[in-house]
C-alpha cells in the first residue's frame, strides 16, 4: 500500500507527464480556433518572444504587423479627431451666421426693409449665394410680386417642392428654380426650402437658401438652426403686416 507522499508525487508526475503532451501543434490548434485568444488576455503578449523582422519563409514578423495595427489605429483616431473639430468649427460658424442673421432680420425698420434684408444682407451674413422668399398665388396667371424680393409661386408649389406637410427639405444637384432665385437660377446647384407658416389669412410661402455648391445641401443634413431663422422671418412679416397668428 503506497504512503500518502506516494501518491502526491504520483499525482504531481502525472500532471507533469500531461502537460509534457502538449506539442506546438496543440497550440497553434487552440490559437486558430480561438483567434481572439490574445486580445482577452492582452498581457500575455508581453511574456511572449517576438522576432524584430522577417527571417525566412512562412515566418511572421508579429512584431512589424503590431507596430502597424497601431500605426492604423493612431490614423483613424487622427482622423476622427479631426473630422470632430472640423464639425464643431463648422456648427461654431453656422451659430454665429444664424445669430448675426437673426439680429440683422430684427433691426428691420419696415415690411419692405426686412424683404430687403432677406434677399440682399442674409445671403452675405449666412454664405449663401441667394436667399428667397416664394408665395403662392391665387391665380395661375402672372401676378407682379407685392414688393420687390418676393416670388410668386403657382398654387401647390409649396407642397410639390418641399411635400405636403413637411416643415423643410435639403436638395443637392438640382438646378435652381427660376420662380424661386431669378437671374441666379442657373447657378443655384443645391438649396434648403423652408416652409413659412405666416399667418392663416395668408397663401402658402417658403424661404429658400440657394447655393452654387452641389453637396452645400444634402438629404439627412439637420435643419435645426435655418428652421429658427424661418421662424424668425414668420414673425417678423407677421408683426409688419399686423396678421393674425
Amino acid at each position: 500500500m503506497s504512503s500518502p507522499s506516494q501518491d502526491v508525487e504520483t499525482d504531481a508526475q502525472a500532471t507533469q507527464a500531461k502537460e509534457h503532451l502538449i506539442t506546438a501543434r496543440d497550440v497553434e490548434k487552440y490559437l486558430r480556433q480561438h483567434a481572439d485568444f490574445l486580445v482577452q488576455n492582452p498581457q500575455v503578449i508581453n511574456s511572449l518572444e517576438i522576432p524584430g523582422k522577417t527571417e525566412g519563409r512562412g515566418l511572421a514578423d508579429l512584431q512589424q504587423y503590431m507596430i502597424e495595427k497601431l500605426r492604423n489605429k493612431l490614423e483613424q483616431i487622427t482622423r476622427e479627431r479631426d473630422l470632430v473639430i472640423t464639425r464643431s468649427h463648422h456648427n461654431k460658424l453656422t451659430q454665429d451666421r444664424t445669430h448675426r442673421a437673426v439680429k440683422a432680420l430684427i433691426s428691420a425698420k419696415n415690411f419692405e426693409h426686412l424683404i430687403d434684408i432677406i434677399s440682399t444682407e442674409l445671403p452675405i451674413i449666412m454664405g449663401m449665394d441667394a436667399i428667397a422668399i416664394g408665395v403662392e398665388q391665387p391665380g395661375e396667371a402672372d401676378i407682379a410680386a407685392p414688393v420687390e424680393g418676393i416670388s410668386c409661386l403657382l398654387p401647390g408649389m409649396v407642397d410639390g417642392l418641399i411635400g405636403p406637410g413637411q416643415p423643410a427639405v435639403l436638395r443637392d444637384h438640382i438646378q435652381g428654380d427660376v420662380c424661386l432665385y431669378g437671374t441666379m437660377a442657373p447657378l443655384i446647384q443645391s438649396d434648403a426650402l423652408i416652409r413659412l407658416h405666416i399667418s392663416s389669412t395668408t397663401p402658402q410661402a417658403m424661404l429658400a437658401f440657394g447655393s452654387q455648391r452641389d453637396d452645400q445641401f444634402e438629404p439627412g443634413q439637420g435643419t435645426e438652426l435655418i428652421r429658427f431663422i424661418g421662424s424668425v422671418v414668420e414673425n417678423t412679416i407677421r408683426t409688419w403686416l399686423k396678421l393674425p397668428e
